[in-house]
């Protein structure tokens, strides 16, 4: 039986900043419904990783595979037209208007984009502010819940995630949690940048650690409790 082709794979993936050698080599894969975290230290790499998979970065080299085919080459807006949606750290959020207009904005890159109805099922705490507020006045979290809404409206099916807990206190934490994990049983794929291991380890089925701009480590969620020394070294967990 031969194994399933990835939604997406990395191999040899190198990007810099201006003269800056970020990436040196990063190979990982993401199976369709799977969740992968990329876990690491600051400045490791994880977020350039995100970036230049999504075409935000001029300078890249090596391959990216999504279902298949090469997108190293392509522009970012063709990238996000195949259905892939990168939720950025700072959120990318119109702060002037209210809840339920920064969810109308957004373009249906591919069919199946989530109805409002839906987005508010799976953040209700955005239903309740969502004609009342400005994005400028919903806390950090209400922030995040919004961020993501926003790409689920598009239609895309495979989403990066970029530091979606950074700052957020730990109910909304676990919020955010229950959020992915219903996200994956509607057939979502996820990648997700996460400084939080403790939040990433119970999520993710598989994790790649990324050190000084390469994977290091990869391991499976069944394997972290046999090797947590390991990641203490690696994390600092």
């Amino acid at each position: 039986m031969t194994e399933p082709q990835p939604v997406l794979s990395t191999r040899d993936l190198n990007a810099w900043y201006g003269e800056s050698h970020i990436l040196h080599g990063v190979d990982f894969d993401v199976n369709r419904g799977e969740v992968v975290s990329l876990l690491g230290r600051n400045g490791a790499g994880k977020t350039t990783t995100l970036r230049a998979i999504m075409g935000l970065i001029r300078q890249r080299q090596g391959s990216i595979l999504h279902e298949g085919e090469e997108i190293i080459a392509m522009k970012p807006e063709r990238i996000a037209r195949r259905g892939i949606a990168y939720c950025p750290e700072e959120r990318g959020i119109f702060a002037s208007l209210t809840v339920e207009e920064n969810l109308l904005l957004p373009p249906a890159v591919q069919p199946g984009g989530l109805e409002l109805a839906e987005i508010f099922e799976l953040f209700p705490n955005l239903e309740e502010r969502r004609k009342g507020a400005s994005g400028a006045r919903l806390s950090g979290g209400e922030q995040q819940m919004l961020a993501i809404g926003r790409i689920l409206r598009t239609g895309a099916k495979l989403l990066l995630l970029d530091e979606p807990t950074e700052g957020l206190a730990p109910v909304i934490v676990q919020q955010i949690g229950v959020s992915v994990e219903r996200l994956r049983e509607r057939g979502f794929t996820i990648v997700l940048v996460e400084q939080n291991f403790h939040f990433a380890a119970r999520l993710a089925d598989r994790h790649y650690v990324i050190e000084h701009g390469r994977v290091v480590e990869q391991f499976s969620r069944d394997d972290i409790d046999a090797r947590m020394g390991e990641l203490y070294e690696l994390l600092g967990v």
